[in-house]
C-alpha cells in the first residue's frame, strides 16, 4: 500500500458496522469512500487537513420513523434498510448524509451548534444537491421563504428549499456552493463562530462581472464598437425567450394562474395569455407552464445548436434555466448579439413583436419609452434569492446593427438613457447600412467552395440549419436558405486558389432571368454568364464592399484619389442601369469585388460627404499612359463587332468611343458612314488593356494600340493619382460639375 493511501486510511476513525445491517463488508467500504470524500472536501477549502478524528462511529440498523432514513448522534448513525440483505442507492445517499455531520462534529467543532449549516453541508456533499430539480420549479425567494419559516430542517421540504439556494450558489466550476465553502475555511477557531442565516444563503457571490456592451452589424456580423468583457460567458436571465418560441412549430394559449409569483407580470393579465404577449410580458409562469404541458421546448428545437456554437456548455434541462430562473447556464454578450443578428434573418416576425415592448412589455411607462419603441428590445435580470437584480441584460435590434448591454447591480429599466445612448452612437456610424453584390458571375457555384468553421447556418423554414465546418461546395448549401456564419467571416476559395477570401456578410440565391443575346450575335458560354449574372447575392455593409472593391482594383491607392475613387464606388452600388433590379455584379463589366477587407477609419469618413450628384453608372478605370499594342484574330474582332470589316474603311477609337467608318453605295452614289458607340464591347471581350487608339487589320489578324489601362471613360485613377487635386476636383474634372 502506498504512503498516500496510508496517510488517507488513518484519517478515517474506526467505523464498525453493528450487526443486522447486511452487508456489512458493503456499508463499511461505502462508509470508508464517504469519508475520504468529506476529508478531500474539507483539506481543499479549509486549507489544512482535517483534524483526526478521535471517536469512532458506529452504523447500525434502525426502526426510524416513515420519511426518515437516518439520524446521528455523536458516535453512532441510524439507518433505515429497505430491504434485509440489500445495500441500495437511496441507503449510501442516507449514509453519505449521516457521515457529513458526524465528520463535521470532529472536523469543525466551532460549527457544531449550527444546524442550518450542517444541514446544507450534508447536502452537499451526499449527492443530494441536484434532487430539487425533479419537481415542479421553485423560486429563489419561495425557497427562502419556506427555509425561514420551517420549524425543522429534517423535512423533505425544507431539504428541497435548501438545496434550492445551494445549488444557485454555486458557480459553474465549482465543485461546491461558494457559501458552503467560504464557511469550511472558517472552521480553524479562531474567529469566534455566527450561526449560517437563510438569507446569507440567498446572496448570490459569483462575480457578476464589470460592465459590458457592443454594437453588432447585422449584414456582416463585425462589432463596431464595444467596452468591457464581451466574450465572457455570464447569466442571462430572461433575454432567450424570443428563440423558445423560434424554436417552437406551435406555442399555446395558457390561463394564468393568479395568485402564482411567476404569473405575476403585469398590472392586468389577460384570461389567455399568448406567446408574444409572454415574451413581451417576460412572463415566467407562462414558459414554466407550456414546458409542463410539452416537455422538451426548452431545449430551443433547432436554435439549441446555435447557442452550443456561441459558448453555451450545454443545452437547459428545465424551462428555468431557459428563462434564466435559475443561473446554471450562461451565454456571452458577444454571442448573445450574434444569436440575435440570427434571429432577425430568420424571424423577423419576431423582431416585428419586440418592437412593442417599449410600449407594452418590460420597457412601458417610461420617459424613454418612445424612443425605446423604436427598435425591438428584450430584457432580462439575473437576480439572487432576495430578488436583488444581480445584472440587467437589455438586448435592441436595428435595422442594421444588434445591440447587446449588461450592466451589473441593476435591472434593465434602470439604465436605458445609457443604452440610448448606444443606440444613438450606432446611428451614427457611417456606410454601416447593406449593400448587395452579384458574386462569382463567372463561374457557377459548383466550382465555388465556402466554409465556416464554428456557426455555420443556413437559414430555413422550419429554422437554423448547422452548416458542415469542413469545405462545401457553395452549390450544395446556397439553396438551403440564407447562409450565415456567426463567429467569423466566411472563407471563399474558387478555381486556382489556395487560401480562402473572407467574405464577412450573408448569401442567398436568387435566380437570374436567362440572358438572350441579339438576334445573329454569337456569344461564349463563359460571355452568356457574364451577361446573366450570378445566382448567389453577397450582403455586407456598404463600407465593407467599397473597401472590397478598392482593394481589388487597386489596393495601393490612397489620399484623396481613393476617397474619390470610393464615392464612385459607393455611386455605382445605387444604380441599376446594368442589371436591372439585380444588384451589381462583381467582376466583368462592373466593378470587381473579390471579398471584404479591414476598412481604414478614413474610408468611413469619406463616404459621410455627400453623394455625387449624377446618375447612373459611373465609369472609372485604372487609365494611365503607358503604351501598349495587342494582336487578334480578325474572326475575334468580328464576332466581338458583330459585321465583317470587308465592308469597313476604317475604325477609330478616342476617348472611349468606337467609330466604324464604311464606304456605302446608294442610288449611284457613293459615301462614308460613320457611326459611334462604346468601344467597350469591343475592348471587353477582347481583352484589350483600354480603348485602342490605333487599329490596323490585314489578312486573318487584326493589330491594336493604345495607352494606360481601361476603357477610358470617368475617372482616370492614374491621372488621378498624378494631378494632386482633392477628391471633389478629381470629381468633376472626371464626370463634369
Amino acid at each position: 500500500m502506498s504512503l498516500a493511501a496510508l496517510l488517507v486510511l488513518s484519517a478515517v476513525p474506526r467505523l464498525t458496522v453493528a450487526p443486522g445491517l447486511e452487508p456489512a463488508f458493503e456499508v463499511r467500504q461505502a462508509a470508508v469512500a464517504s469519508w475520504e470524500s468529506l476529508d478531500a472536501v474539507f483539506q481543499a477549502n479549509a486549507s489544512r487537513p482535517a483534524p483526526v478524528a478521535r471517536i469512532g462511529v458506529v452504523i447500525e440498523k434502525s426502526r426510524l420513523e416513515p420519511g426518515k432514513g437516518g439520524k446521528s448522534e455523536l458516535g453512532r448513525v441510524f439507518l433505515r434498510q429497505l430491504s434485509p440483505g440489500a445495500f441500495t442507492a437511496a441507503e449510501r445517499e442516507w449514509l453519505a448524509h449521516e457521515l457529513a455531520h458526524q465528520f463535521l462534529l470532529q472536523a469543525c467543532a466551532p460549527a457544531s451548534a449550527d444546524t442550518l449549516f450542517h444541514e446544507a453541508f450534508a447536502i452537499t456533499t451526499s449527492g443530494e444537491l441536484e434532487a430539487w430539480r425533479e419537481g415542479d420549479y421553485q423560486s429563489l425567494s419561495d425557497a427562502a421563504k419556506v427555509l425561514t419559516n420551517s420549524a425543522s430542517l429534517d423535512t423533505g421540504k425544507a431539504r428541497r428549499a435548501l438545496a434550492r439556494l445551494l445549488v444557485e450558489s454555486r458557480g459553474p466550476t465549482d465543485r461546491i456552493p461558494r457559501v458552503i465553502a467560504r464557511r469550511l475555511a472558517g472552521c480553524d477557531g479562531r474567529l469566534k463562530w455566527s450561526p449560517l442565516t437563510v438569507e446569507e444563503l440567498t446572496v448570490i457571490d459569483r462575480s457578476a462581472g464589470d460592465a459590458a456592451w457592443l454594437i453588432m452589424s447585422r449584414h456582416s456580423g463585425e462589432v463596431f464598437a464595444s467596452a468591457g468583457e464581451i466574450g465572457t460567458p455570464r447569466p442571462f436571465g430572461s433575454t432567450l425567450k424570443p428563440f423558445l418560441l423560434a424554436g417552437a412549430s406551435t406555442t399555446p394559449g395558457l390561463a394564468p394562474r393568479i395568485g402564482d409569483q411567476e404569473w405575476a407580470c403585469g398590472d392586468v393579465l389577460p384570461q389567455t395569455m399568448r406567446a408574444n404577449e409572454a415574451v413581451l410580458l417576460s412572463c415566467n409562469g407562462y414558459f414554466l407552464d407550456w414546458a409542463s404541458q410539452s416537455p422538451g421546448v426548452e431545449t430551443f428545437g433547432p436554435w439549441g445548436p446555435v447557442f452550443l456554437s456561441l459558448g453555451m456548455s450545454r443545452l437547459p434541462e428545465h424551462m428555468s434555466e431557459a428563462i434564466g430562473l435559475r443561473s446554471t447556464l450562461s451565454l456571452s454578450p458577444l454571442g448573445l448579439a450574434a444569436a440575435y443578428r440570427l434571429l432577425a434573418e430568420a424571424r423577423p416576425d419576431l423582431v416585428v413583436t419586440m418592437r412593442r415592448n417599449g410600449r407594452e412589455g418590460t420597457l412601458a411607462r417610461l420617459p424613454q419609452s418612445d424612443r425605446l419603441a423604436q427598435l425591438g428590445t428584450k430584457t432580462g435580470t439575473v437576480r439572487d434569492g432576495a430578488s436583488r437584480p444581480l445584472a440587467g441584460w437589455l438586448v435592441g435590434v436595428m435595422e442594421d446593427f444588434v445591440i447587446v448591454m449588461v450592466v451589473p447591480g441593476r435591472a434593465p429599466r434602470q439604465f436605458p438613457d445609457e443604452f440610448l445612448a448606444i443606440v444613438d452612437r450606432a446611428k451614427r456610424l457611417a456606410a454601416r447600412g447593406p449593400a448587395e453584390v452579384q458574386v462569382f458571375s463567372l463561374l457557377t457555384p459548383s466550382q465555388v467552395d465556402l466554409r465556416c468553421e464554428r456557426g455555420g447556418f443556413a437559414v430555413t423554414p422550419d429554422g437554423p440549419l448547422a452548416l458542415s465546418s469542413d469545405w462545401a461546395r457553395l452549390a450544395d448549401v446556397l439553396g438551403k436558405g440564407q447562409l450565415v456564419c456567426l463567429t467569423a467571416p466566411f472563407e471563399v476559395r474558387i478555381p486556382k486558389t489556395t487560401e480562402g477570401r473572407p467574405y464577412a456578410g450573408v448569401f442567398r440565391r436568387e435566380a437570374p432571368a436567362p440572358y438572350v443575346p441579339p438576334q445573329g450575335m454569337a456569344v461564349s458560354e463563359k460571355e452568356r454568364r457574364a451577361r446573366t449574372g450570378s445566382e448567389a447575392i453577397f450582403r455586407t455593409t456598404r463600407l465593407l464592399y467599397v473597401t472590397g472593391v478598392l482593394s481589388s482594383e487597386d489596393a495601393s491607392i490612397v489620399g484623396e484619389p481613393r476617397a474619390a475613387l470610393a464615392r464612385v464606388i459607393s455611386h455605382n452600388v445605387d444604380s441599376r442601369e446594368r442589371h436591372g433590379s439585380r444588384p451589381v455584379c462583381d467582376t466583368t463589366h462592373c466593378q470587381v469585388f473579390q471579398g471584404t477587407t479591414r476598412s481604414a477609419e478614413s474610408d468611413a469618413e469619406t463616404l459621410t460627404r455627400p453623394p455625387i450628384a449624377k446618375r447612373g453608372w459611373l465609369p472609372f478605370s485604372r487609365g494611365g499612359d503607358e503604351p501598349w499594342t495587342a494582336t487578334r484574330p480578325r474572326k475575334e474582332v468580328e464576332r466581338a463587332l458583330g459585321f465583317s470589316l470587308s465592308s469597313v474603311t476604317r475604325l477609330e477609337s478616342s476617348a472611349g468611343v468606337l467609330r466604324v467608318v464604311r464606304t456605302v453605295t446608294e442610288e449611284g452614289s457613293t459615301f462614308e458612314d460613320v457611326q459611334a458607340s462604346s468601344c467597350e464591347p469591343l475592348r471587353g471581350p477582347l481583352k484589350l488593356p483600354s480603348c485602342p487608339t490605333g487599329i490596323a487589320w490585314s489578312g486573318t489578324s487584326v493589330e491594336f494600340s493604345g495607352v494606360g489601362r481601361g476603357h477610358g471613360l470617368g475617372l482616370d485613377v492614374e491621372a488621378a493619382r498624378k494631378s494632386g487635386l482633392d477628391q471633389d476636383a478629381i470629381l468633376r474634372s472626371a464626370f463634369g460639375g
